[in-house]
């Protein structure tokens, strides 16, 4: 079963009902591809995100040894 669309080009002013439905997908749009670049950009600085943690945690463990007195 195939679906058939078809586009009418009208040569007229969009109403302000289609003008509305436009920017409302634009918006949607660039919401959704913020959100991607967000997403994108939290997974390939989440190595290094492990990494600090890490040696947060071991100088944590550490702490002694740099605070008490020799």
């Amino acid at each position: 079963m195939s679906a058939v669309t078809q586009t009418i080009a009208v040569a007229a002013r969009p109403t302000l009902i289609e003008n509305a439905l436009l920017a409302g997908a634009r918006a949607m749009s660039t919401v959704a591809e913020r959100r991607m670049r967000r997403r994108a950009a939290r997974l390939e600085a989440e190595p290094a995100r492990r990494a600090g943690l890490a040696a947060s945690r071991a100088m944590s463990d550490d702490v002694a040894r740099y605070l008490l007195p020799r």
